[in-house]
């Protein structure tokens, strides 16, 4: 028994001492298939080389890490779609016109395109790598802007030879260089810039955003990535994601390390987000967002999120367990390369939830996910550990709800609670047995964006006359308060007049919204004749006096000054109104009259319809609503943002 013994472990040293490669880059090499021969000669052309040793793991590391990252595998039909792309920016358009045309384009090669898709380490070619590497290395030791970065940063913040799946495998390192290059040759001559990452990447990034004054689009509208640096350079719009891709290229080209973090979904609002970090010589991870931000100017500060991850070149081998774990995996998950770096940005806390008897053994991994103002989107993952699962590094003051995945989609397992600011967990569990009345006026929180317009409507007023100049007006009301959503002024004056009008407060070009005059004895809205200051700002479409009596909240009056301006109208006789409803100039949140809407509440694991009703005011009082839970109210007739909420001392909280 003991010769068979040492039989057997001598064998399996003869087997593993006659590898060449460690296990990692075997792995690799074995998916390779018949393009294992062209990876080899890139190992073999740096082991010849014992002063290139860490060139040779440098190779080592993009091989073993290279299964799971994918591309298009016809270069010629990819340039075709991106040479034809650059025609249409080179003609001076304007953006949505441009927009338009990259759309057309792209679909007429997406077809044809898509079905090219192949994995790297079956298409990778040894003279591309090899290639990369070595302007990645003269980079990284020449460029005088990583000084600080040591091997394994250089890994992940240069080496890697693409910045994003489908980025074209082109020689973007060679064209980056030179592009966007600013004053980095200047730079040097002052002590306290003299390579410093941060002042480099900062005048790079400068430059990107004088030279393209992008707009951003929330979401991607082209069927083929703009994956090509040079064509990505021209580009007058786009996502987040594309010029986080176009930042992280150009900055890596000259050797200044980079890296793109995300966050997968807001807990406040629809999508996620990308952007940049540069490694600072001080060794912190510095925000900034290409074409948008630079380095220490404030982004998206202060805006809560769950989770935060840095997309990696390197594999992540929790991500790969799970996959092989899990039958059905949320798609953020499906990502190997993604690092969790939470903690760079937050005190997150650790959140372990029990887990029911039924559910113990139907999974090995849970996750907790969030709203996105249609459904709920997991965030982070979690292993199973009998009768409870830990998720780590959780974002606070966030409404979380635990669940599974499955070919159906994500399946709550326990009630949805609130991660409190200090860490607590506030369970939110449906009480059907105290019930309440609640008012609601908005189905999405107040944006910051609404915030500037709000501030217009104090010193406004509501006036009424006898004489169309309006040269006896009698005040009724000055609006006081910032209208972030609309409102009502109740008239005690019981006389009538002809003549109403709202008179615009200084230097706010009107901007009201929308006017209801409901008639004393019926309270029913009236109309006359529209009267005001004529003419639009700017000239407009759309943005006339009119814009106030179309029902639509969007559309507002903005007045051609911005003073001395009003609109209202002539009912033809004198009239008592009992109140008048107003909207003003925001994001057609609120509730609208004319609109259907539903009420919804959670309860259990699903969304409970509290019923269907058509707005004929400015707020819904429903009466008998379960209590302590969460509700959605959803506009059926218009809109996007809808946010879900609790009902805490009549009013609505958003989450």
């Amino acid at each position: 028994m003991r010769v068979k013994n040492t039989i057997f472990l001598f064998v399996i040293f003869i087997i593993t001492s006659c590898s060449r490669y460690p296990d990692n880059v075997e792995h690799a090499l074995n998916q390779a298939g018949d393009n294992r021969s062209e990876l080899e000669r890139v190992l073999e052309h740096y082991r010849k080389y014992p002063a290139d040793s860490l060139k040779f793991r440098a190779a080592e590391f993009l091989i073993a890490n290279m299964p799971g990252h994918y591309s298009y595998a016809n270069p010629g039909l990819l340039d075709a779609y991106y040479d034809e792309a650059d025609t249409v920016l080179g003609r001076g358009l304007g953006w949505q016109e441009i927009q338009q045309q990259i759309e057309e384009i792209s679909g007429k090669y997406a077809g044809e395109v898509s079905r090219t898709i192949a994995h790297d380490i079956n298409i990778m070619t040894s003279g591309y790598l090899i290639d990369n590497i070595e302007r990645a290395f003269d980079a990284w030791q020449n460029g005088g802007w990583a000084t600080h970065v040591g091997f394994t940063g250089f890994c992940e913040y240069i080496l890697p030879y693409k910045g994003a799946e489908l980025q074209a495998l082109d020689h973007w390192r060679e064209y980056g260089r030179n592009l966007f290059h600013a004053d980095l040759d200047v730079l040097p001559l002052f002590d306290l810039y003299r390579n410093s990452a941060w002042w480099a990447c900062t005048s790079v990034n400068k430059e990107i955003i004088q030279r393209l004054d992008p707009q951003i689009i929330p979401e991607e509208m082209t069927q083929i990535p703009l994956g090509r640096i040079s064509t990505l350079a021209q580009i007058p719009y786009g996502t987040c994601g594309d010029f986080s891709l176009l930042a992280l290229c150009v900055m890596r080209s000259k050797g200044i390390p980079v890296a793109e973090d995300f966050t997968p979904q807001w807990p406040f609002r629809s999508l996620g987000h990308s952007w940049n970090v540069v490694l600072a010589n001080s060794g912190k991870n510095v925000v900034f967002a290409g074409a948008i931000s630079n380095p220490g100017e404030p982004h998206k500060a202060d805006e809560k999120m769950a989770k935060v991850f840095r997309q990696c070149y390197a594999i992540n081998p929790e991500i790969v367990r799970i996959q092989h774990a899990e039958k059905y995996v949320p798609s953020t998950f499906r990502n190997y390369f993604i690092k969790d770096v939470t903690c760079e940005y937050m005190e997150p806390v650790d959140v372990e939830i029990k887990i029911p008897q039924a559910f113990r053994k139907t999974f090995k991994y849970a996750y907790l996910a969030v709203f996105d103002n249609q459904r709920w989107v997991p965030v982070h993952w979690g292993k199973v550990d009998g009768k409870k699962v830990r998720f780590e590094k959780m974002g606070k003051n966030v409404v979380y709800l635990p669940v599974y995945c499955t070919e159906k989609g994500v399946v709550p397992f326990s009630d949805p609670f609130l991660l409190t600011s200090m860490g607590e967990i506030y369970p939110i569990a449906v009480d059907n047995e105290h019930r309440q009345t609640m008012t609601v006026n908005r189905k999405y929180h107040v944006a910051p964006r609404v915030y500037e317009a709000a501030s217009r409507l104090v010193g406004g007023k509501l006036q009424v006359a006898s004489h169309p100049d309006f040269r006896d007006s009698l005040t009724l009301y000055r609006f006081s308060e910032w209208a972030v959503q609309s409102g009502e002024v109740m008239i005690t004056d019981t006389c009538r007049y002809r003549y109403w009008r709202y008179y615009s407060a200084p230097n706010a070009y009107c901007n009201m919204a929308d006017l209801y005059f409901r008639e004393k004895g019926s309270d029913r809205t009236i109309r006359g004749r529209i009267i005001g200051t004529e003419g639009v700002y700017n000239n407009q479409t759309g943005l006339y006096r009119e814009a106030v009596f179309d029902g639509d909240p969007l559309t507002y009056f903005d007045a051609p000054e911005p003073d001395d301006t009003w609109v209202g109208m002539d009912f033809g006789r004198p009239v008592s109104m009992n109140r008048v409803l107003y909207v003003f100039r925001g994001d057609g949140n609120c509730v609208t009259p004319g609109d259907t809407y539903e009420l919804l509440y959670w309860a259990g694991d699903d969304w409970i319809s509290f019923g269907e009703r058509l707005a004929d005011d400015i707020r819904f009082v429903y009466e008998n609503v379960p209590s302590k839970t969460l509700y959605w109210l959803r506009d059926l007739t218009t809109g996007k943002e809808e946010r879900p909420f609790t009902y805490e001392n009549g009013k609505q909280i958003w989450w």
